[in-house]
């Protein structure tokens, strides 16, 4: 049984927008200011490539936020060590399971038969 909600996940969208709605709400202009001059969508796809599926995973993202310095916003570099750092994205392990297909009990007949004239020297082609 699994110790988390589906609530914990969000698309990668909803992650980024979560993430710049935080860190301009904790560093006000301070944050807001580092993009002055640049495209937004651009900057936006940098810290998206950045911190990739922790993106869709919001405890890595609060864990993020709880460790961040008062003193400068982060990069989204460093942004992304912090997730790194917090609790890792369940998985769902895929089960794979061994079903051989049975083999004719004929064909393998026939199989040793083969090897046994490959082994005597009496081949012959059919």
């Amino acid at each position: 049984m699994s110790n988390y909600s589906e609530a914990d996940f969000v698309d990668a969208e909803s992650g980024l927008d979560y993430v710049f709605v935080m860190l301009g709400g904790i560093y006000g202009q301070a944050f807001n200011r580092n993009w002055d001059g640049m495209d937004l969508p651009v900057v936006r796809q940098i810290w998206k490539d950045q911190i990739g599926n922790f993106l869709t995973y919001k405890p890595s993202l609060d864990y993020a936020f709880s460790r961040l310095n008062g003193d400068f916003p982060p990069s989204a570099i460093k942004f992304r060590e912090f997730c790194n750092a917090g609790p890792a994205i369940p998985r769902d392990d895929i089960q794979i399971e061994y079903n051989p297909t049975p083999v004719d009990p004929e064909v393998v007949r026939k199989a040793k038969e083969r090897l046994a004239e490959l082994r005597s020297g009496i081949w012959t082609k059919t």
